[in-house]
């Protein structure tokens, strides 16, 4: 038979338990919600164009219009060659039939950033390009690597996300912007 203090040391453990169960479903919501508002809304950031221009990044996302961001770098063939196809090839039609604004934005830092303005003056694309040496923009949209491509709804709710940019992407992305019609 228990006695009574083994009982109350069997209720407190239980007790325990109980409270590190609420502790982890605390913890599991705390962070499912902190997660869901950095995927609902744009860091405000500021970034500075080709010119040295900073631009705030809530303003640059602010229209009311499906967005393509394309995180790219200097050094990544693949990402380059995919974003003169973009502006060669599909954002007049992207512009025109899906009101789409394209935003690249250079995450080499401070040692390539010349090398990566060059390219971009150079490839005279089309749509707005931004640098982020520092990665701040890039960490607080959770990408890790260039590339990475982002679509977002005209609310700003990431649709879809990719993490690489090969030739025929192009394809995958109006697939996926075609789906926001």
């Amino acid at each position: 038979m228990l006695t009574c203090g083994e009982i109350k040391s069997i209720i407190k453990l239980y007790r325990m338990k109980e409270l590190r169960k609420l502790t982890i479903v605390f913890i599991c919501t705390f962070l499912l919600s902190v997660i869901g508002n950095a995927q609902n809304e744009i860091p405000n950031l500021k970034l500075k164009d080709l010119n040295g221009n900073l631009k705030n990044t809530v303003e640059v996302f602010k229209e009311e219009h499906p967005k393509l961001i394309v995180f790219w770098a200097s050094w990544c063939n693949h990402t380059k060659s995919g974003l003169n196809s973009i502006s060669d090839d599909y954002l007049d039609d992207w512009v025109s039939d899906y009101n789409l604004k394209v935003v690249a934005i250079t995450v080499d830092d401070s040692k390539t950033i010349d090398r990566a303005k060059t390219i971009a003056n150079s490839s005279a694309w089309s749509f707005e390009v931004l640098m982020d040496p520092n990665g701040d923009f890039r960490r607080a949209m959770g990408v890790a690597n260039a590339p990475y491509i982002i679509l977002l709804d005209s609310q700003n709710k990431i649709v879809w996300q990719q993490s690489t940019f090969l030739s025929g992407d192009e394809e995958t992305i109006e697939e996926e912007i075609k789906k926001l019609k």
